[in-house]
């Protein structure tokens, strides 16, 4: 058959077409590694095949991070038992050696499915991940550390020769503390002090404590910023909580009712990004989202350090960590923070030197405190003493004014002024008193050392002591019964009626101990073993004041020192004579 010019010019573009075709846009065959059962025995191959193939990344140097093989890395030291993974170069699961879960197994603090950390930055408009690539490393599979021992595991994604990403974490064999860096070489084009660099950090705050809604209620995420300043996001919230950070940030922690995992910059953090919602599921209390920006001077030099944290919540260890840690446990407002840094918590810590029953060092606290507050104790006891001698003239001055209560009031002052008598003189040291009572509300809750400690019948004294559940629910009080918190109860009345109590303070010694009951019902056992023991000794000191003091002495001196004001012996006192002028002042009007 003879082709004319036509055809013979349309077979030659369509067989173009063709080459071109098959050239350019026919996918070219892959080459895949086989692996035999035996080397993937302790670790994981991801082929090509199963890689994201819509990922943009394969079109960028980074595409020969997006396969490799997955290796676990354990480091183990005194305190922790840490393992690392090749996959994102980072922390896999972390578990405190020292303590226990609620359910007697070993504390993980964190593992692959609750928390995921990294570094991002941009190429070329594409977000880049750590947490998603593969890194490399020469470490040993486990490393068990023993006092001053070191390791450092470095991780390395290497683009080419020339450009790469360290992240390295070095351990010490007595640590809570684990030194974090990255380290970038001949990446500037993508980590410099323009571009947006972010340290993520998704967690799941596992629920770790018998009390799950007091580990919730205290779990939350706490920050402390480069001028010195501290702040949190509301522990409380039932709904989704978001913080924006426009300055300079030194550390951020996840802080559990007795645990923490945090991150502290060498230098700072940018801006930073914070959201906690709370979950649905009752093996988590929070879950935490954090975007920290890495500072400029870090990108321009291309290397950061950061501090990781994973411990417990003990004011002696968090205080090593960096300024202001120690505020992860809540110690209460200015005088009763004070309370407790300067007198609760040293003697604690002391007492715990030499004794190991946690029951018998509350019992010795609860003493040595009563010992310090010994004076002020005397003196309130002596005031309300003399309150009692004079309660017969005071009903006759208010018997006398029924039915002018300015006047009754008027009279009443100055007839114990002239006596020497300041009516509110037994509040004041009760008032004196109140900054270290409530110290203790915020000491006990948070007292790590009493987590999961016996005493008596209570399995555990950072808890409630639970005797009985019911099978309902009283509002305020809750649906279980409390040992400890009844016995302090009835300790109270039966202390407060030892001492001599008139007008509101009677009132109160009735009503106060029906309403602590309702308040500690939920709190841990050690808080109301403390007030019980407290109410016990105040009772013993009450009765020995009581004994030594002579209180037909005090009527006596007090008729005496009447009789002498009013034979003109003494110089009537300035509020005597302001009622001797009102007085005068009313007689003219009548």
């Amino acid at each position: 058959m003879v082709l004319d010019k036509n055809k013979i010019v349309r077979l030659f573009f369509i067989s173009t077409g063709l080459l071109i075709y098959f050239y350019f846009f026919n996918p070219k065959s892959e080459m895949h590694r086989v692996v035999s059962p035996a080397a993937t025995t302790d670790r994981t191959m991801v082929p090509l095949s199963k890689t994201n193939a819509a990922n943009p990344l394969v079109f960028t140097p980074f595409r020969v991070a997006l396969q490799g093989e997955e290796k676990d890395i354990t480091v183990e030291n005194e305190f922790l038992k840490v393992v690392l993974s090749t996959k994102g170069g980072t922390i896999k699961r972390v578990v405190l050696k020292q303590y226990k879960d609620k359910n007697g197994e070993a504390l993980v603090l964190l593992d692959e499915q609750s928390s995921h950390m990294g570094i991002s930055f941009p190429y070329e408009n594409l977000p880049v991940d750590t947490k998603d690539l593969y890194f490399q490393t020469q470490a040993s599979p486990v490393y068990k550390l023993k006092e001053a021992e070191q390791a450092k595991i470095v991780f390395r994604l290497e683009l080419n020769g020339a450009q790469y990403l360290e992240q390295s974490f070095t351990f010490s064999g007595t640590s809570y503390q684990i030194n974090y860096d990255w380290h970038a070489v001949g990446m500037e084009r993508y980590l410099n002090s323009t571009t947006q660099a972010n340290f993520h950090w998704n967690i799941a705050m596992k629920s770790l404590e018998t009390d799950a809604k007091a580990d919730t209620s205290r779990s939350t995420v706490q920050y402390y910023l480069l001028d010195e300043t501290f702040d949190k996001l509301k522990e409380s919230s039932t709904e989704v909580e978001k913080k924006h950070i426009t300055v300079p940030i030194k550390w951020v922690s996840l802080k559990q009712r007795f645990f923490s995992s945090a991150i502290v910059a060498a230098d700072s953090f940018k801006l930073g990004d914070l959201r906690m919602e709370p979950s649905v599921s009752p093996n988590i209390t929070k879950s935490v989202a954090l975007s920290l920006t890495l500072s400029d001077k870090d990108k321009a030099a291309g290397h950061g350090q950061f501090v990781l944290f994973f411990g417990p919540n003990d004011y002696k260890i968090l205080k090593k960590i960096t300024k202001g840690f120690e505020q992860n446990i809540p110690l209460g407002w200015a005088i009763v923070r004070w309370v407790n840094k300067g007198l609760i918590i040293p003697l604690f810590y002391f007492l715990e030197k030499y004794f190991s029953n946690y029951g018998l060092i509350i019992f010795l606290l609860v003493f040595i405190i009563k010992l310090l507050l010994a004076p002020l104790a005397y003196s309130s006891f002596i005031s309300m003493a003399k309150m009692k001698v004079l309660k017969p003239e005071l009903d006759k001055i208010k018997e006398k004014y029924k039915y002018d209560l300015q006047q009754e009031r008027i009279q009443q002052a100055a007839f114990c002024r002239e006596l020497g008598i300041n009516p509110l003189s037994g509040c004041i040291p009760a008032l004196l008193q109140m900054p270290i009572l409530l110290a203790m509300f915020n000491f006990f809750p948070h007292a790590i050392a009493l987590r999961q400690a016996s005493f008596w019948w209570a399995n555990d004294l950072s808890t409630y002591d639970s005797i009985m559940t019911l099978p309902f629910t009283i509002p305020f009080y809750g649906n279980h019964v409390s040992l400890f918190t009844l016995l302090m109860a009835l300790s109270s009345i039966f202390s407060n009626q030892s001492g001599p109590k008139e007008g509101p303070m009677k009132v109160l010694s009735y009503t106060m101990p029906f309403v602590f009951m309702l308040v500690l019902n939920t709190f841990p056992a050690g808080l109301s073993f403390y007030y019980c023991i407290s109410n016990v000794m105040t009772f013993l000191q009450q009765k020995f004041i009581n004994y030594w003091v002579d209180t037909d002495g005090i009527k006596e001196k007090l008729m005496a020192r009447q009789q002498n004001a009013k034979q003109g012996g003494a110089k009537l006192s300035f509020q005597s004579r302001v009622a001797s002028a009102i007085e005068a002042n009313n007689k003219k009007k009548k």
